[in-house]
């Protein structure tokens, strides 16, 4: 349930996001004064509460995956996590265009929201260019968004007011609609690691969006080559160029929607394979790797995989380290009687063509010190150090407790 409705969530906070930042963007660069477009204004402030409404559901959301209780420390993770960061700069900027409108401070918040983007989702997890290219395609399609908002509202102006503001938007939008292209397929790039598997749920959702971005194309195309040049001398050119508008508004609300389900249900790291999920070609192969969110409590997590050893000779793992832990220990469970003892493991042994495992009661991975607690839905970068193969880089997916189990593996 709390998927769902952090889906939902995602989505109005998008649709808020890309506008209200956008049509900041777009009025600054299309040189709209503050008060020359009737309810420019009305459309940012509505845009920021919205957005900043969103963010505080999404925070309490988060909150309440972890059992509940706002403490000093649940409130010092939210603030260290890339989430609460996220959440952060959308709040404070949701709030600043929401309540200087029509300020130049507004674009201030109008870049706060943008790089938002650039700490939540898939592709920061990728690394500080995916972040980058990311930010710069949220940014392009923001400003596209913004500027049709403007031009719904201008549509109201006598014609003459209108025309002049159509040409200046279909001139920088050549080169706002480039870069959002190139932005987004290096994007897509990064995180498909240049391997598309249209099996696969989330590259089939990439496809929807390019599908539904074609199409914006495809109407852009229309409104500058055929229906603009008509204004002047057809009266019905008019309308059906604020029809297409519309249409173009409507589009974008279908990728807002596609891209809430990929980033709450989908993932774009590892394959499927045998059922399993799979990383890492090579000497070693990662199935399932996966680690249970905590339902209460922050300091200490867990983390559990299959690891494959396609080596002719015998490995072992001898450390682990992630960026979201202080420190990352391999440690065994063991039974004394009735009582489980947990105590540190030397190294895992992985026999020559066989594997070792990391499971629920028996070895795993444990995190201590965390920056910022496991949520269902992150994704956890880990580092696995082995005596031959050396470094392998994993990524583990946070679930919820109980459902890591994908196969004939007992987790």
């Amino acid at each position: 349930m709390l998927e769902l409705v952090s889906a939902i969530l995602k989505g109005l906070g998008y649709a808020a996001a890309f506008s209200g930042a956008g049509t900041v963007l777009a009025r600054t660069t299309l040189r709209v004064g503050p008060h020359s477009i009737p309810g420019v204004s009305g459309v940012i402030r509505s845009a920021g509460v919205c957005l900043a409404i969103c963010a505080v559901l999404m925070a309490a959301i988060y909150v309440a995956r972890l059992g509940g209780d706002l403490d000093a420390a649940m409130i010092r993770a939210m603030v260290l996590s890339p989430l609460g960061a996220a959440l952060g700069l959308q709040l404070g900027g949701g709030l600043l265009i929401a309540a200087a409108p029509a300020r130049p401070s507004a674009f201030l918040g109008a870049v706060a929201i943008l790089l938002a983007f650039g700490f939540i989702g898939h592709a920061p997890t990728r690394g500080l260019l995916a972040a980058v290219t990311v930010t710069m395609h949220v940014s392009a399609a923001a400003w596209w968004l913004g500027g049709l908002w403007l031009l719904v509202l201008a549509g109201r102006l006598p014609d003459g007011s209108f025309a002049p503001l159509l040409e200046a938007f279909s001139r920088q939008a050549i080169w706002l609609v480039a870069l959002l292209v190139l932005a987004g397929l290096a994007t897509a790039a990064m995180l498909l690691e240049c391997r598309p598997d249209f099996a696969r749920p989330y590259d089939q959702g990439l496809l929807a969006k390019a599908a539904i971005t074609l199409a914006l194309f495809a109407l852009a195309a229309t409104n500058r080559l055929v229906l603009a040049p008509r204004i002047a001398r057809d009266h019905t050119a008019m309308g059906k160029l604020r029809w297409t508008i519309r249409a173009e508004i409507c589009l974008f609300a279908s990728i807002f929607a596609v891209t809430a389900w990929l980033t709450t249900w989908q993932s774009p790291h590892g394959v499927v394979h045998s059922d399993h999920e799979l990383q890492v070609a090579g000497p070693i192969t990662i199935i399932d790797p996966w680690a249970p969110a905590m339902p209460g409590g922050l300091g200490t997590g867990a983390g559990y995989m299959v690891i494959v050893n396609n080596q002719a000779s015998d490995d072992r793992l001898l450390s682990a380290s992630s960026p979201w832990a202080e420190h990352v220990s391999l440690h065994v469970s063991t039974m004394d009687g009735n009582i489980s003892r947990m105590s540190d493991l030397d190294a895992l042994p992985v026999p020559a063509h066989g594997q070792a495992e990391f499971a629920q009661g028996h070895n795993h991975l444990m995190f201590t010190g965390l920056y910022a607690p496991f949520v269902v839905g992150d994704v956890v970068p880990v580092m696995l150090q082995f005596e031959r193969a050396g470094k392998v880089p994993v990524t583990l997916h946070v679930k919820p407790l109980g459902d890591g189990s994908t196969g004939s593996h007992t987790h």
